[in-house]
């Protein structure tokens, strides 16, 4: 995946640090990634966006709310105008 970095300068630290990661064990990678999320949260001005693969169970809560909304517009919708002209 390419980095796009605001400020250039930075890409060697940001070579560094990822150097460092690859040293350390999976859990303590989870935990600094973990960390830097939080950093995210705290110090950007616009919102953290997730992009992993995985769907928690709250993606599937708001899924589910998502695809009964659609269905309760688009097809009840259409079967009941179906029904009053006749």
């Amino acid at each position: 995946m390419p980095i796009q970095l605001d400020h250039a300068d930075v890409i060697p630290e940001v070579d560094q640090i990822i150097a460092a990661l690859c040293t350390l064990p999976v859990g303590k990678v989870a935990e600094i990634r973990d960390y830097v999320w939080f950093l995210q949260t705290r110090y950007t001005r616009s919102p953290v966006i997730d992009v992993s693969d995985s769907w928690s169970e709250q993606d599937m809560d708001d899924l589910t709310v998502a695809i009964l909304a659609y269905a309760e517009q688009s097809l009840w919708t259409d079967d009941e105008d179906d029904d009053e002209s006749r």
